[in-house]
């Protein structure tokens, strides 16, 4: 998940007005982009495994709630900081969203911005829910369907913009085009989520909702996939600081098995009664069985291109530089390790949760490497 600078002189695009007097040294602020959005993606999901994780103890839970924090925290700077960026420059609020110049892809990074609420909700419904009263059961049901309302209606109106206004060459293609459609594949896990303490009246849309989200998400998933494929064998592959972002490929089948499989054991929850005109207990425990294969038919899929981007970033290791890219470590993968966990959940396999304990591990000590890393550039201003 790279970083693209604002202007360029040398490309046809209009540069930068040089920071006035007036700015007050705000000028900085033009740095914050929807780029680094991928930081409380990261976070937030690593709240969320922290949860999910099988054989947790009460510190792993009382770990979650303080990633969380983090990520609350995080993710109230950044709008700070980004909001500060548009009240100075106010065109840029256009730019940021929509630009015809193809060397500019802070539009993708939109999505960022959009997975980002969606995994705050889910860890309100986690770690809130529990704590609360039945108002915020209530906030949720209202949060989610504002949610999906906005990210549907930007998902179109996005993509509307980059297929009329933009022309891609297929050898520029980064799994950042996917961004766009992030928040859809995210709302199908958070519908699982969700629907979890609502009573079934409120339970029924949401499930339905989660089905009819992902479904979207992983068709559109599936068109871009085809491009990266064409890209990967056409064209090298990309450079070594930015090999990193190739992991953002894992992430939609990842969420994709995660969400097939969580609302599948939902089922009997989610669907309407009666359904088909028949009690929804049986047609409930029919689409668990196939939401279980289902998963495991697609599990493997997200765990080959997991494998082949470590692959890609093993050999280019010696010329890794911290940069954006790298968050690209801890969000996808734990959408894998959230499938896993779903996995390890439908088949009551105690060696699979054991690997899950051990890759939710992983998961919290690559954040805390790639946190200390970003933060020890940003403060040597080295960071790429």
């Amino acid at each position: 998940m790279g970083r693209s600078t604002e202007s360029s002189s040398s490309d046809g695009h209009e540069p930068e007005p040089e920071p006035s007097r007036s700015d007050y040294g705000f000028h900085s602020f033009r740095d914050f982009t929807w780029h680094q959005f991928t930081g409380t993606m990261s976070t937030g999901s690593l709240a969320v495994v922290l949860y999910q994780t099988p054989y947790k103890f009460a510190g792993v839970v009382t770990l979650g709630k303080v990633i969380f924090i983090i990520d609350l925290v995080f993710f109230a700077l950044l709008c700070i900081c980004i909001s500060l960026r548009f009240y100075i420059r106010p065109r840029l609020i256009v730019k940021s969203v929509y630009d015809s110049h193809q060397s500019h892809d802070e539009p993708f990074y939109l999505g960022a911005f959009g997975v980002s609420v969606a995994l705050i909700l889910e860890n309100i419904a986690q770690y809130g829910v529990p704590a609360c009263g039945p108002w915020l059961v209530r906030a949720c049901e209202v949060l989610f369907w504002l949610y999906f309302g906005c990210i549907l209606i930007v998902a179109v109106l996005q993509y509307q913009t980059l297929f009329v206004t933009r022309k891609f060459n297929i050898d520029s293609m980064t799994p950042s085009w996917l961004l766009p459609i992030y928040p859809l594949l995210i709302t199908g896990s958070l519908a699982s989520v969700v629907m979890t303490h609502q009573p079934h009246r409120s339970a029924s849309p949401i499930w339905i909702c989660g089905v009819a989200s992902q479904g979207l998400g992983w068709m559109v998933t599936i068109l871009m996939y085809a491009m990266w494929a064409i890209r990967l064998l056409c064209e090298e592959i990309p450079a070594p600081a930015m090999r990193p972002s190739m992991y953002v490929a894992v992430g939609p089948t990842a969420y994709t098995v995660t969400a097939i499989v969580s609302l599948g054991a939902s089922a009997s929850k989610g669907l309407p009664d009666p359904f088909l005109g028949e009690a929804p207990k049986a047609a409930a425990a029919t689409i668990h069985v196939v939401a279980v294969v289902a998963g495991t038919f697609l599990w493997l899929f997200a765990f080959w291109f997991f494998a082949l981007t470590t692959v890609a970033v093993v050999l280019g290791s010696r010329k890794l530089t911290p940069n954006y890219t790298w968050w690209s470590f801890i969000f996808p993968n734990a959408g894998l390790t959230l499938a896993t966990i779903q996995m390890g959940k439908a088949y009551d396999s105690p060696a699979i949760n054991y690997l899950c304990s051990v890759m939710t591990a992983a998961l919290f000590l690559g954040w805390l490497f790639v946190s200390a890393s970003l933060l020890n550039a940003v403060r040597k201003g080295r960071l790429g």
